[in-house]
């Protein structure tokens, strides 16, 4: 066996080692959850807490690591799928998505339809149906994606590279979100394309259209692997490369939901003295069951970081410096780490490209990972209508710049 062929297998054990290390993590939190708070003093319950609230962010840097891992590896990107789609017809990125897609919600149904995770407590389902904003914010956000290089994670990835084109846009993509959030278009968010809104008791998609739970479940991943299996016989997606890595990636988006599940599940157990039920704002506001997203984690990591002080780390922070990590080390033991400076003609479409992924991700509720996968995988019909729009948002941008392109030719 070839040193490179050595390496890459040991690169695919540590990424198996990190899943263990998640369950193991997963199994940890759900223990917690069997314990007789009752018999337990009031130190053993903190002490309880503070495990679980660690083991949680761990679980953050853990998955986000493996994320951030395996997209330097694989070079998976939203916004490259949909240059392939509109320059060359090719369609094994948008399969591998379709894969991440399908692991990613097979597993969060079957941890919701078992009793693991709540799902109904989660944003994408339990907030009002903001339309207006899922097609506007998901179509900007699709535009900039192509326009900046990469998708939300993708450009966290490249600027972990030493891609400054991708740094650039992941600093003008927390610029515009965090304004987008607290700021100067805050207002234009909440009082005006929030404020349009369908009323829907529920986002989840098979009480929307009144059918049971798994048909409707069997029917989208039979869509997806539909589309899968129609690559041509001579395509690159029947290699291993893009089949594994879409089924690693959904794994993460499956195994965050798992452990930030045990943890909402766990936590009132032990936390017996404050704990009012399951629609308690601060338990909701803590310990939501969530998965991986950008939107609202690359904004509040760089808050946690230039105040530091004033602020604490949680699940969503610990996932973005687990991505930087991930793909740091990732590039650095393939040897793929290089300083790369933009043109100037990059350089501007990348600021562009991260304050269009910014508004329209926070406006949208949600990035390609947030909507496109976390969500997309409790079957919310917000994050598919989100999704949709993403992905005719980077399409119309990518015949936009293809367009300019043979212009200038």
């Amino acid at each position: 066996m070839s040193g490179r062929r050595l390496k890459d297998w040991f690169g695919a054990a540590l990424v198996c080692a990190g899943f263990l290390l998640l369950l193991y993590l997963v199994f940890k939190v759900k223990g917690y959850g069997e314990i007789d708070a009752s018999s337990l003093s009031e130190e053993e319950v903190e002490r309880i807490k503070d495990s679980v609230r660690n083991s949680v962010i761990l679980g953050g840097f853990l998955s986000g690591g493996l994320l951030g891992a395996i997209v330097q590896r694989s070079k998976f990107c939203i916004a490259s799928a949909c240059h392939s789609i509109v320059t060359i017809g090719e369609l094994t990125q948008s399969r591998s998505y379709a894969m991440a897609l399908f692991v990613a919600i097979l597993g969060t149904q079957l941890l919701y339809r078992t009793g693991h995770v709540e799902i109904p407590y989660s944003i994408y389902i339990s907030s009002p149906f903001t339309w207006l904003s899922y097609i506007v914010g998901g179509f900007i956000f699709g535009v900039g994606i192509v326009y900046g290089g990469g998708c939300a994670s993708r450009i966290l990835v490249r600027a972990s590279e030493g891609n400054l084109g991708g740094l650039v846009s992941v600093m003008a993509f927390i610029f515009s979100s965090g304004a987008t959030l607290w700021g100067i278009t805050a207002k234009l968010r909440a009082e005006y394309f929030n404020a349009v809104t369908l009323d829907l008791e529920t986002q989840y998609l098979p009480e929307v259209v009144k059918l049971p739970g798994w048909p409707v479940i069997l029917a989208v991943e039979a869509l997806l692997v539909i589309f899968m299996l129609k690559a041509p016989k001579d395509s690159e997606w029947w290699g291993w490369r893009w089949p594994v890595a879409g089924a690693a990636i959904g794994l993460t988006i499956v195994m965050a939901w798992w452990i930030n599940g045990a943890a909402f599940k766990a936590l009132p157990v032990v936390d017996s003295f404050s704990y009012t039920g399951p629609d308690d704002p601060t338990l909701l506001q803590r310990w939501r069951p969530k998965s991986l997203t950008f939107a609202l984690a690359d904004a509040q990591t760089f808050r946690y970081i230039i105040l530091w002080t004033g602020e604490s780390i949680n699940f969503a922070v610990a996932s973005v410096l687990g991505v930087v990590a991930g793909a740091l080390g990732a590039a650095l033991y393939s040897g793929t780490f290089n300083w790369v400076a933009p043109t100037l003609q990059q350089f501007k479409y990348n600021l562009v490209g991260g304050l269009l992924m910014g508004f329209g991700a926070v406006l949208a509720l949600g990035c390609n990972i947030g909507q496109g996968l976390s969500g997309f995988s409790t079957l919310s019909v917000g994050s598919i209508l989100t999704t949709a729009f993403i992905l005719l948002g980077a399409i119309s941008g990518a015949k936009y710049m293809t367009w300019r392109l043979m212009r200038e030719v």
